[in-house]
């Protein structure tokens, strides 16, 4: 069964209605449809969920005034009632479901590009499977770890070009390493323009812990390794309070990022100074993204072959703490 909303189009495009499809509407595929309605393309948008608590909640936004003008939108319980060809594809199911769906998904549809959550899988074999498949089809697969999308992280990258990134430190308390490490391993390939992660090392907290979704792993403690020039520190500190802070160490300068509050410091031969921001939410980014990959055919995101680079040395790490490896394979519980 489908639902759609009115198909109001105010402000959009007049140009040929472009065919997008989110699968999964848990809490982040709903983020990612709060943000696909912002976009200034002409859509109808496809959701796609076998659970009914999830296709009901999509319907509840569709029906709600907060939504505002929204383009067409259909709720589907199978990847079968997708149209046979996808101008862009969100795939924002667990980890472990991503491999199957994106087989099913190329069985279903063909698609032009490919939007994939992070962590991508938790079983290493399926990143050679998945891009072998992206390249059959002919289909873009970007991930979403969107720091290099952010203003601020831009803005840094385009002033510091010729004051090399010596050191790359994020640390905070209680936060997922497993979950989230990725994010700031892409960040450091993006500020330092280079992908290939070498001499990954570890330093994990004693005990495994059950992450907040059920049938996961999560680990705290240290990583570090390079990219590039740039060495880098990551760090969880189990029991501490202590917000993330991003901290940057050039030859010329050194930056002191506090995501949470929006706030940054520069220390350097020109002296010192503050700067404010405002980081977006993943419902004011979807929007801008598919925009980019329908006008270019690329866009802000970290394409599928980088992001490997950062994922397959992490799923590794973690599987010998917290999972299994059999020769070149490793598999962990993580999402």
């Amino acid at each position: 069964m489908a639902r759609t909303s009115s198909s109001t189009m105010a402000g959009r495009s007049e140009a040929a209605v472009h065919q997008v499809a989110i699968i999964g509407a848990g809490q982040l595929g709903r983020r990612h449809l709060q943000g696909l309605v912002k976009s200034t393309q002409a859509l109808t948008v496809h959701v796609v969920d076998p659970l009914e608590a999830s296709r009901r909640a999509v319907a509840d936004f569709i029906a709600s005034p907060e939504a505002g003008p929204l383009p067409a939108i259909y709720v589907h319980e199978s990847l079968a009632a997708l149209p046979a060809e996808l101008d862009v594809a969100i795939i924002a199911t667990t980890a472990n479901q991503r491999f199957a769906v994106i087989e099913q998904l190329a069985q279903a549809a063909k698609v032009r590009h490919l939007v994939l959550e992070k962590f991508l899988f938790n079983d290493s074999e399926q990143y050679e499977r998945a891009a072998s498949l992206i390249e059959a089809r002919g289909m873009t697969a970007w991930v979403n770890t969107p720091r290099r999308h952010f203003g601020v992280y831009r803005e840094l990258r385009e002033q510091s070009r010729g004051d090399p990134l010596l050191h790359f430190t994020a640390d905070g308390g209680d936060w997922g390493l497993c979950c989230n490490s990725v994010h700031f391993v892409d960040l450091v390939q993006f500020l330092a323009g280079e992908t290939e992660l070498r001499g990954l090392e570890t330093r994990f907290d004693a005990d495994v812990m059950a992450s907040k979704r059920e049938g996961y792993v999560e680990l705290t403690g240290e990583l570090s390794g390079e990219v590039g020039a740039t060495r880098f520190t990551i760090r969880s500190i189990r029991g501490s309070a202590k917000p993330i802070t991003v901290t940057l160490h050039y030859a010329r300068q050194t930056v002191f990022i506090v995501e949470g509050e929006g706030k940054l410091w520069r220390v350097g031969q020109d002296g010192a100074g503050a700067e404010t921001f405002r980081l977006p939410y993943q419902s004011e980014m979807t929007g801008t993204i598919a925009d980019q990959l329908l006008s270019s055919d690329a866009c802000d995101l970290t394409p599928y072959a980088d992001s490997v680079a950062a994922h397959q040395p992490l799923l590794r790490a973690f599987a010998q703490y917290a999972g299994t490896v059999s020769g070149a394979r490793a598999q962990c519980a993580i999402t």
